[in-house]
This record gives structure tokens, sequence and C-alpha cells, in this order.
């Protein structure tokens, strides 16, 4: 996956987010599905930056917290690809 493709794949997955309440401190914070980060062979994995979703209402899923989520995802998808990629490499 390029960058370009990273980029795409980030706005996409930030037209699913569910926005939540601010944190205590004021930050907003964004419900996404776990089933948007999937692997190549089909298990969920936690992408960086993003913590458990605890609540009940929408089911399995991860919360960002972040002003500008697209680049955000964008970061996180950058990061995980180069970890799966040196998990492969070994």
């Amino acid at each position: 996956m390029n960058n370009n493709e990273m980029v795409h794949e980030a706005h996409r997955i930030a037209e699913f987010a569910i926005r939540l309440d601010n944190d205590l401190n004021g930050n907003p914070r964004y419900y996404i599905p776990a089933f948007m980060f999937i692997t190549g062979v089909g298990g969920w994995y936690r992408p960086s930056y993003a913590v458990k979703y605890r609540g009940k209402k929408y089911g399995a899923g991860w919360v960002f917290q972040s002003y500008v989520l697209a680049n955000d995802l964008y970061k996180s998808l950058k990061k995980d690809k180069a970890k799966f990629l040196s998990v492969a490499a070994r």
C-alpha cells in the first residue's frame, strides 16, 4: 500500500467514525468499528494511537482522540504498515 492509497484509506475509515462526547480535558473523541482494521488473514488488530471502546452502545471498536481524524488515521496506518512489514520479514 503506497502513501496515496493510505491517504484514501484513512479518509474512508474517517467516514465511518462516530463522534463521541469529549474527554474530561475537552479533546474530541471518535469511535471506529473494529472491522475497519482487519489484517490480511482476517483478524482484527489494535491500531496505533487508539484505545479500546468500552461502551456497549456501538459494539467492538477503537477510540481515537483527535482534532484532525484523517491525519491521525493516516499516521496510524503508516506506523502499522511498518510494523506488519517488519513482522513478515522475520
